[in-house]
């Protein structure tokens, strides 16, 4: 009997033990997927699978969802469409980041804290789950959160450009000076009343030199405001809704506004004063007001991006908002690893 290859050989053991199989027909690929000639390995895969499932406080959050699962139907597996998630996610981060070196768009490495905060906030855990944002995201390896906080930069990055700025700081402060309205920040307090004559009798005491934030603790019905004079915080004008951001950003620092109907009940509004965003606050504040932007420009770099897939994880859909891996639905027929091949009987090749 002839002997195989010893390369041979050592690819039918591996099959054996991978599989269980008394012959190996898997097709393997040196890849998960190709992105635009740009390959995503097995491994990276891998790592990012295993980053996901050995942190307890996401997969709290993902468990609390109860639309994803995550262990697959077999022992040692993954749930296809939880597979598909993350292989999807991989692959939109090269996409964005094959645009952003494509524009050759800045990214300070000294902005890496303000996206490791804008991550800290996005991963906040559900209802039900323990830890907070940043011990969520400390409990990815070091490698997998590096890949978060890239892709929240190229993110923002996207969102300077789409705005016609850079996340440079000339370009940035420049950009800020020009929309004051929408990168200011105004510090704002509040005396809520049940009646237009209340409010009007307040702030007649106010103009006369009563203390603001003296007749906030004596009659604003806000509970959330009063015991503290009044103050909501220093905010953007345009976070706040209408028609109170519009009357916010017409009022100089000190004036009082006129009563102001709001729901049910009347406002006065005081402006202490205002002051530019800090960097933490500064690309957020970009990035949602970029928002609509992102909404478009992703599902078009996404939608024609050419992306080729080792078919054991699905295939490439661009059908729908976002383009994105669309997993194997029953058992395939050769055996893969992952949840799908596991929902029916073992076929051995």
């Amino acid at each position: 009997m002839k002997r195989l290859p010893a390369s041979l050989a050592s690819l039918a053991a591996l099959c054996a033990l991978m599989f269980g199989l008394s012959g190996c027909n898997v097709r393997f690929s040196p890849y998960a997927a190709v992105v635009n000639g740009s390959e995503i390995s097995q491994t990276q895969l891998r790592d990012a699978l295993t980053a996901v499932v050995n942190n307890a406080g996401y997969k709290c959050s993902v468990a609390s969802s109860g639309t994803t699962h995550i262990k697959g139907a077999g022992d040692g597996t993954y749930n296809a469409t939880f597979s598909a998630t993350v292989l999807s996610i991989l692959i939109q981060d090269k996409v964005v980041r094959q645009e952003v070196a494509r524009l050759r768009l800045p990214e300070p490495s000294a902005l890496e804290p303000v996206a490791d905060a804008q991550l800290q906030a996005a991963s906040a855990p559900a209802s039900g789950c323990t830890g907070t944002g940043a011990s969520i995201l400390a409990a990815f390896p070091a490698s997998y959160r590096q890949l978060l906080v890239r892709f929240q930069l190229d993110e923002d990055a996207l969102s300077a450009h789409l705005a016609g700025t850079t996340l440079n700081p000339g370009p940035l402060g420049a950009y800020v000076a020009s929309h004051k309205t929408e990168m200011m920040l105004a510090c704002v307090s509040v005396i809520e009343t049940g009646t237009k004559a209340t409010a009007s009798s307040v702030r007649s005491q106010v103009l006369a030199g009563k203390s603001f934030a003296d007749m906030a603790r004596a009659h604003s019905i806000d509970s959330t405001t009063s015991g503290e004079g009044g103050v909501i915080g220093c905010i953007p004008d345009a976070d706040f809704n209408a028609p109170l951001n519009k009357v916010i950003a017409g009022l100089t620092v000190g004036r009082v506004s006129s009563p102001v109907a709001f729901s049910s009940d009347w406002l006065l509004l005081l402006v202490s004063r205002r002051e530019s965003e800090t960097s933490q606050q500064l690309i957020p504040s970009l990035v949602a007001q970029e928002q609509s932007a992102l909404n478009v420009f992703f599902p078009r770099i996404l939608g024609s991006a050419k992306v080729e897939l080792d078919p054991q994880y699905g295939t490439w859909s661009t059908k729908g908002t976002l383009a994105r891996v669309q997993a194997n639905t029953g058992p395939p027929a050769d055996l893969v690893p992952n949840a799908a091949a596991n929902a029916g009987p073992k076929v051995s090749g």
